[in-house]
Order: structure tokens, then C-alpha cells, then sequence
């Protein structure tokens, strides 16, 4: 319960701050520290409570360990499992699947936090070493995801608003929009894992996960 909890109250956290903080410059690693160390325990639980359905024991420490930080690939078997066990569920589930799986904002999140998790926290640390990074800098990372929310419609129109106008207010609705595209990606994952253990998909512990990890869980903030 207190690992659901610390899981619910991370992604919070990291979208409270995504959608209400002004400047991303001095936002960006507080959002990519709760966040990848919130879906990395939200993708161990999704994972954890599959393999207790499958094999009616929970992983040991070491097979969870092995899993490091390595999001894209817990991602990849997430979304692997789940697809599978939400086979035989309703429309309404398989398409909050479906809309992850087709959200051009996930992925770049995905590899944005693994970089992150694995060796981005770092990055500006083993500069002042002189050491040589060969990995992008969490800067470029989320450049990557803000590029991918400027394929959605609204965020492009904000943006070609923006730069006709110029004016600070107009950049400001245009950050504003951008923010909430990558929010909103963070959530529709979120959910769509609730929703998912909620009817069952994980089995029967996972259904008490998924009321207690949902968004609609997380308290006053």
C-alpha cells in the first residue's frame, strides 16, 4: 500500500509542477526526478502484480534489481502485457490502450525519463569532471518531447499564434498548451494502467491497485 501510495503521490507531484510551473529551466529536474522515479515504480508494480497473477508469487529483489532504471524497455513489456490480458476486456479499456499506444508524446517521456533515471541526473555532475558525455542532456531530452507535443493541432496553432503576435502573453498560452499536451500524456498513461488493474487485467491484487494508484486517488496536494 505505502509503495502504491509514494507511486500516486510522485506522478502528482511531477504534473502539479509540469502544468502550474513557470519556468522549465528551472522545473525540468524536479519534474524528471519524480517522474521517472514515479513510472519506474508504477511500471515495477504493473509488472510485479502481473507475474503474482501468472505464477501466484511476486518477482524476488534481484529479478526486480535487474530491471534497473531501464524504462523503455519496462515500458515495452508493460504495454506488451497488458495488450495481451485486456484482450477479452471491454471497448472502453482496449481503447485507453490503444490511445497510449498512438500518443506521439509517450515515447519521447519514455526515453526522455530512462536517459534520465540511468545517467541524466548526472549529466552536468560528470561535466564538472571533464568527463566526455555521450548521451543527451536532459535539456535535449525534453526538447524531444516538446517537439512531439507541437504535432498536436491546438499546441501548433498556439504556437503559430505566438510567433505572429510575439507578444509575452501569447508565448505564455503557447507554453501553457505545450505543458498540458505533455501533462496530459503522463496522465493518460497513468490511467489507463489504473484502468487496467481496476477490471481485472492484473489479476485479483490488481484490482485494489487500481483504485489505490489512479489519479482520482491522490489527495490534497
Amino acid at each position: 500500500m505505502a509503495e502504491m501510495t509514494s507511486t500516486r503521490n510522485l506522478l502528482a507531484y511531477g504534473i502539479r509542477v509540469i502544468r502550474t510551473g513557470a519556468f522549465v529551466d528551472t522545473t525540468r529536474d524536479p519534474i524528471l526526478t519524480m517522474l521517472s522515479i514515479g513510472v519506474e515504480k508504477l511500471y515495477k508494480l504493473t509488472l510485479g502484480l502481473a507475474a503474482l497473477d501468472r505464477y501466484q508469487a511476486w518477482p524476488t529483489t534481484a529479478e526486480m534489481k535487474s530491471r534497473g532504471h531501464k524504462l523503455v524497455e519496462m515500458h515495452e513489456a508493460v504495454i506488451g502485457e497488458l495488450r495481451a490480458r485486456t484482450a477479452d476486456k471491454s471497448v472502453y479499456v482496449r481503447s485507453l490502450l490503444a490511445e497510449v499506444e498512438e500518443d506521439r508524446v509517450v515515447r519521447p517521456l519514455i526515453e526522455a525519463l530512462d536517459l534520465y533515471g540511468c545517467a541524466g541526473r548526472f549529466y552536468y555532475l560528470d561535466l564538472l569532471g571533464e568527463d566526455q558525455q555521450q548521451w543527451a542532456s536532459p535539456d535535449e531530452s525534453w526538447q524531444k518531447i516538446e517537439t512531439a507535443a507541437l504535432t498536436n493541432s491546438k499546441v501548433a496553432a498556439y504556437a503559430a499564434y505566438a510567433a505572429d503576435v510575439g507578444d509575452n502573453e501569447a508565448w505564455a498560452e503557447f507554453r501553457g498548451a505545450v505543458n498540458e499536451r505533455v501533462a496530459a500524456a503522463i496522465e493518460r498513461l497513468w490511467t489507463m494502467i489504473a484502468v487496467c488493474g481496476r477490471n481485472h487485467a492484473l489479476g485479483e491484487s490488481g484490482g485494489v491497485f487500481g483504485f489505490e494508484v489512479h489519479p482520482d486517488a491522490v489527495g490534497r496536494q
